[in-house]
């Protein structure tokens, strides 16, 4: 997950937890009208008439020249791109990667996901006689997505041979593996004394 998308996510969150907390203090409000909350209404507990002061001295520092109208500069052109970051992240373009079967300039594209692509491989590998386990393939594509490895990770049971599971799975997930033109690469170690052979 690229960086301005993952900000765009904090960015949501921090904003719906702000959303919250406003919608908070005006139900408060809205009590205060009826029964009175004494200390703990929002702008006591805030101290609102102090931060008031607050902001209006440092908005008369940035008004006149100085270092804290430099340091202001600085952080409005921080926070510019901050918005530019997270519109890229919000309005920018996700580029998923798929595994082409066909491409031709006159019928098209015929192209299938990785997460679809590696259930059906799971599928395929996961009656082979032995493994007790199979999990979800890794499946990563070039840029073209012409080509790619298809990584399978199985559990066997003690009298298994782990070279032949191997095989018996690479040629189980073949009627996939051929076709989308990617290599299959089968990981086998022992299973847990918990598991079960299928």
């Amino acid at each position: 997950m690229s960086v301005p998308r993952v900000f765009a996510r904090v960015v949501g969150i921090v904003s719906l937890v702000v959303l919250a907390l406003l919608g908070l203090g005006v139900a408060m409000y809205c009590v205060d009208a009826l029964v009175s909350l004494g200390s703990i209404r929002p702008d006591r507990l805030l101290h609102l008439p102090s931060v008031r002061q607050h902001v209006g001295r440092f908005l008369d520092q940035i008004a006149a020249p100085g270092a804290t109208a430099g340091l202001a500069l600085l952080c409005g052109l921080a926070a510019m791109l901050l918005g530019i970051l997270l519109l890229i992240g919000v309005l920018g373009r996700r580029n998923q990667r798929l595994a082409i079967l066909e491409q031709d300039h006159q019928t098209g594209v015929i192209a299938a996901r990785r997460r679809p692509l590696g259930d059906m491989a799971r599928a395929l590998a996961e009656p082979a006689p032995g493994a007790t386990s199979v999990k979800r393939p890794k499946l990563s594509l070039s840029r073209r997505g012409a080509h790619g490895t298809l990584t399978i990770n199985a559990t066997r049971t003690r009298t298994t041979d782990p070279r032949e599971l191997a095989a018996t799975v690479q040629g189980a997930v073949e009627p996939i593996t051929e076709p989308f033109g990617l290599r299959s690469r089968v990981r086998v170690r022992l299973a847990d004394p918990g598991n079960r052979a299928q």
